[in-house]
């Protein structure tokens, strides 16, 4: 059974994993939004999304609870952008990882 120091560092690498890919992520969602085929219904969700996060009208009114009301917007944005991602068709994404993946190589070519 791990201790509670392998827990720690195993959570502390996965969490920099995540940080790592962000970049990644939103280079991905937005080649996937300007693909003629992805269908424009994702497109309009993750749109509405935008637009909700930039609305002063919220669910959680972020003056009430100020932290809980940008996590909300922020989960928003983020549950949108995974479904863009998950629901696009699959031969799409895997195109687009391939490019990015063929940038970051010759990007960072310098430091191998």
């Amino acid at each position: 059974m791990p201790n509670n120091k392998s827990k720690k560092t195993r959570s502390q690498l996965n969490l920099a994993r995540i940080i790592f890919h962000v970049p990644n992520f939103m280079k991905l969602s937005h080649r996937l939004m300007r693909d003629k085929r992805v269908p424009f219904y994702l497109k309009a969700i993750v749109f509405a999304a935008f637009l909700y996060v930039l609305s002063p009208y919220d669910i959680i009114p972020d003056f009430l609870i100020p932290f809980l009301g940008m996590i909300e917007d922020v989960v928003i944005g983020i549950l949108c952008l995974t479904g863009l991602v998950k629901l696009s068709p699959d031969a799409v994404v895997k195109e687009h990882v391939k490019a990015i993946d063929i940038e970051n190589k010759n990007r960072f070519r310098f430091f191998r």
